[in-house]
């Protein structure tokens, strides 16, 4: 579980393996239910609920499900701007207004699972299993990037590090890789 306060709001983030969709035995009930209609509930494998809080009191709620692979809650899955909350989970991004949670775009960004994200000048750049992907803050892709493994390092080395004018990146097998803001290879 991860809480954020936001201006006057407090967010918790945390994983309900509990919640089934539209069963009557659920723990707790959302505001907001974001699943591809087109899966079966019963496919359901990962979810993550989002609570919002004024005052210690919560005014609204959601939880997205999706069928996974689902690399995990951390720091670097969610990013908060301008009123705005991008979550990666399983292999989209989410873009939710806040407090609402009212979902603006959902992008799929790795075609496996992504691991993070972070601010990179106006945009934001998603750590994915297979590719960096650069996108916008609107849900545009900008540029995507792969390398000659996947971007998980077998040795715990930083796979993502944006420096003052490059992007370094470290593939599983610890080959280093330097590319501009523009997504061209520099070395």
């Amino acid at each position: 579980m991860i809480e954020i306060s936001y201006q006057q709001y407090k967010l918790t983030i945390l994983e309900d393996d509990q919640y089934t969709i539209e069963s009557a035995d659920n723990l707790r009930e959302f505001d907001h239910v974001y699943f591809d209609s087109s899966l079966s509930k019963y496919q359901i494998t990962a979810k993550l609920a989002i609570l919002v809080s004024f005052n210690n009191e919560e005014i609204t709620s959601a939880i997205l499900c999706d069928i996974g692979p689902y690399a995990g809650l951390s720091e670097r899955t969610f990013l908060i701007d301008d009123k705005h909350l991008y979550i990666c989970f399983t292999d989209d991004l989410y873009c939710f207004n806040i407090p609402n949670l009212a979902l603006i775009w959902k992008k799929r960004v790795d075609y496996c699972v992504n691991h993070g994200l972070q601010k990179i000048q106006n945009d934001l750049l998603v750590h994915g299993e297979l590719e960096i992907i650069r996108i916008s803050k609107l849900g545009k892709i900008e540029w995507r990037f792969g390398g000659l493994d996947i971007w998980v390092n077998k040795d715990g080395l930083p796979e993502v590090t944006i420096l003052a004018d490059r992007i370094k990146l470290i593939d599983y097998e610890s080959n280093c890789y330097y590319i501009g803001f523009d997504g061209n290879t520099i070395s």
